[in-house]
Parts: C-alpha cells; structure tokens; sequence
C-alpha cells in the first residue's frame, strides 16, 4: 500500500464510526480524490449506477459531509466536506461517546443492584497475567456499591501488584465515596494499611486461627473474585446466590476477627 494510500486509509474508520455505510464512506473517499466532479464521473469511479449514487449523496448530505454546487442544475458538480470537517465530527462523537460512558459507569452500582438473576445461570470469568489481573481489580470501582469486601493475605497481593497500583486503587476509591471492610492475615502490609483505615474510608480485622494462605477474594455488588497471586490468576463469579452466600461467610468470620 503506497504512502497517499495510507493517508487515506486513515479516514475510513472515523467515517464508519460516524455511521457512514460503506458505500457512504468510498463515495466520500473517492470525491476527496476526485475533487469537484460529476454525479457521472463519481458512478464511473465507483461502478455504480447514477440513481444510486443520488441516494448515497443525499446520506452524506444528512450527516453534514457533502453537498452539491450552487450552480445550474445541467452544471452542478458534487464535492464532499473537508476532512477538517469529519476530524470535527469524529472528536464531537468521541465526547458524546464518552458521556454515555461516564452515565453508564454512574449507573451501574444501582444498575446491578436491581439486577435479578433467577434461575439464569452463573456467569464466570478466568483471567490469566498480570495486566488483565490489575485490569479486573479496577474494574471493581465501577461496579461496586457503597461496600466492598476483601479477605486474605495483603502481604500477597500488594505485593503482586505493587504498592503504587495498591495507592491509586484506594484514592479511586474513595474519590467514588467506596468504603471497603478487610479481614487480613497479620503482616506488615496490613500494618500499614490499617494506619490509615479512617483518612482511607476502610476498616480492617485481623483474622486468628487461620493458616496463612497466599490467596484471597473480594465481594461487591452481585460478584466474587478469587485472587491467585502466584499464578497468576484471578476469577470472576457473577452469581447472586454464591455471592449471598460468601457475604454470609465472611460477614460470621468478622464478627470473630479482632479489630
């Protein structure tokens, strides 16, 4: 493919995600090439017929990206709008695009809190490396409702995903108003961590009794995550019974744990 190719190749998917269908988006690609030109001259270059070259013109006219001469009719020439014109559009859709998003991860919480399973089956996920283990703890932010459960080894899993990802998870956090109950193994991480329970919107038990595992798992709105740090590997269970169930577990187990 040549360099001019390339260039512009580079418009075609802005075209499609602005909703152009593709012939939409080669009449367009081709009139950029062609400059003002013919209805004739554009259904040569595309071999297709004229009638359906008025219509794929009157598509691109409703979206704001072509439009037709002011001259006579028997002299009228077509041309597109400037691709400053689709970088315009493009950048507009991405912010639209982005609101709905911000709207949706607002919404979820409730979203999934009136959520009803029933008899619908379970839904699980099993991810494998630490980027898309890291990529899953976050994504908890944008899910969770008010309360988030964590119990098992600290010393474990900061230590897998490190101390600053640990940090930035916690101002995220709390920037979301997200108060999280921890029952940890005794260890150094916990220590520090529990310095800081009030200024971090946390409070963390101290589990006895236990043999110290290196794994743990985390309970929020109608999921359960189990953490295999030395995998590493981490699964996902959206299921609303299994999570009433651990809730119920780990909700006795903090009863007993020391503050």
């Amino acid at each position: 493919m040549s360099k001019t190719d390339n260039i512009y190749q580079s418009l075609y998917n802005p075209l499609k995600e602005l909703g152009l269908s593709e012939m939409e988006t080669n009449t367009y690609m081709a009139s950029l090439k062609l400059g003002p030109t013919t209805i004739s001259e554009i259904a040569n270059n595309l071999s297709i017929a004229r009638p359906n070259v008025y219509k794929i013109i009157q598509g691109l006219e409703r979206k704001g990206l072509a439009k037709f001469s002011l001259k006579k009719n028997y002299e009228r020439s077509f041309m597109v709008e400037s691709p400053t014109v689709v970088l315009e559009k493009f950048r507009q859709k991405k912010k639209e695009d982005q609101l709905r998003e911000n709207e949706l991860v607002m919404a979820m919480p409730n979203l999934l809190a009136n959520y009803q399973q029933g008899l619908m089956p379970s839904k699980i996920k099993i991810v494998q490396g630490k980027e898309d283990f890291k990529k899953i703890f976050f994504d908890i932010l944008d899910e969770a409702d008010k309360l988030i459960w964590f119990c098992g080894s600290a010393k474990d899993f900061i230590g897998f995903i490190s101390w600053s990802d640990e940090k930035k998870w916690i101002k995220q956090r709390m920037k979301k108003g997200l108060f999280i109950n921890s029952l940890l193994f005794p260890d150094e991480d916990a220590e520090t961590l529990h310095k800081t329970d009030k200024e971090e919107m946390r409070e963390i038990r101290i589990m006895k009794g236990f043999t110290p595992f290196t794994t743990s798992f985390q309970i929020f709105a109608n999921k359960v995550i189990f953490w295999q740090p030395l995998a590493p590997l981490a699964i996902t269970i959206e299921d609303k019974y299994l999570v009433d169930m651990m809730r119920s577990v780990i909700e006795k187990l903090w009863e007993y744990s020391l503050k």
